[in-house]
């Protein structure tokens, strides 16, 4: 990879160089960088399979700790737990071959698990147990260095949020955390660049922390629209349907400022269409949620997250249709309504590029 990127980042630094003749640089440490920063963004396959390996390892490591009287012990799962979650970050900060690594995420996995088990023993409660979790899942998100285990880290955290709610029954309260997951994924998403570049630490965990916030609200959306295998009982839809709406606005606002659109009368028409399309959804806030992943995606360039959005979109697509009260030839014509908006917006938007082309 770094060998395609060479001679592109060697032109790039050239061109920079004449127009800016005080600029200075080291182009093999930039060079060393980017072949970092890419190998952690696009082997997403690799750490897909490390992931798997890790809780394979890990079902294996408490089969034999199940062999042993360590799990009628809450304080030694405890101690345990605390071992292996330091233990793991000291594996992938030592060693970062890719054995090391599924060491690691294993271990990782691994020390979640003996923390839940042993806090459960020791105060037999599951607020206990998920306010364990989720401070020891920060922990991980701001010192850890191993990107699979901050993805992990996210997806933890938020469980432990979702776990608090349900246990505590305040299910309502799903609608806040809907409004920080899609916010924080929304100006990520706007502000990439300037989030990259305040650190080599933003740098590192951007990709992993944007990935788990996309599966962490996609999970969360899901309990919308499975209540009643949960009992539970989220009513307010419309808080959330706003919000994400109001995010989807705001990232097509600055698509379409990129793409040079600044009519007013442009903006006004695909403003309308996509409300109109959109205020259906008001109540199904899953359908603009996974919506937003997918713009979200796209307009930053991220093939994974926007493969998963349109998996997410197709299937709250088809509960949506499946839900709505109507007969089957109305729900046709709304299907039919709405491709028909999204190609007249498509039309219009293309019309408009070709005609401002220089």
């Amino acid at each position: 990879m770094a060998d395609k990127e060479y001679p592109r980042l060697s032109n790039v630094l050239e061109q920079i160089a004449q127009e800016q003749p005080d600029f200075r640089y080291d182009e093999l440490a930039i060079a060393a960088e980017i072949d970092h920063s890419t190998s952690l963004l696009k082997r997403w396959p690799v750490k897909v399979l490390t992931i798997l390996g890790g809780l394979l390892a890990m079902g294996t490591l408490m089969g034999a700790i199940a062999s042993t009287p360590l799990l009628s012990s809450g304080i030694a799962m405890l101690v345990f737990g605390l071992i292996f979650l330091v233990g793991a970050e000291v594996i992938v900060r030592v060693n970062k071959d890719t054995t090391a690594d599924a060491l690691g995420i294993s271990m990782n996995i691994t020390s979640y698990v003996l923390l839940a088990f042993g806090v459960g023993q020791l105060t037999d409660s599951g607020t206990a147990a998920a306010l364990t979790l989720g401070i020891a899942s920060a922990l991980v998100l701001v010192f850890s260095r191993s990107a699979v285990c901050v993805f992990i880290a996210v997806l933890v955290l938020n469980g432990s949020l979702l776990s608090l709610i349900f246990i505590h029954k305040v299910y309502n309260l799903s609608h806040a955390l809907i409004v920080v997951l899609a916010g924080i994924l929304t100006f990520m998403s706007l502000h990439e660049a300037k989030l990259l570049a305040l650190s080599r630490r933003f740098a590192l965990v951007f990709g992993p922390v944007r990935m788990g916030l996309i599966f962490s609200l996609i999970v969360t959306l899901v309990l919308f629209v499975h209540q009643k295998l949960l009992s539970s009982n989220i009513t307010h839809f419309w808080l959330s349907g706003l919000f994400l709406i109001g995010c989807l606005l705001l990232l097509l606002h600055r698509v379409l400022r990129e793409s040079g659109v600044k009519d007013q009368k442009t903006l006004a028409i695909f403003y309308t269409c996509c409300a109109v399309v959109l205020l259906p959804t008001v109540l199904a806030p899953s359908v603009p949620g996974a919506l937003l992943v997918v713009l979200s995606s796209f307009y930053i360039g991220h093939r994974t997250g926007l493969w998963v959005g349109l998996l997410a979109l197709a299937y709250f697509l088809v509960l949506y249709y499946y839900d709505l009260n109507m007969t089957l030839l109305a729900k046709s014509g709304v299907l039919v309504l709405t491709g028909s908006l999204f190609l007249a917006g498509l039309y219009l938007l293309n019309r408009y590029l070709r005609s401002h082309e220089a």
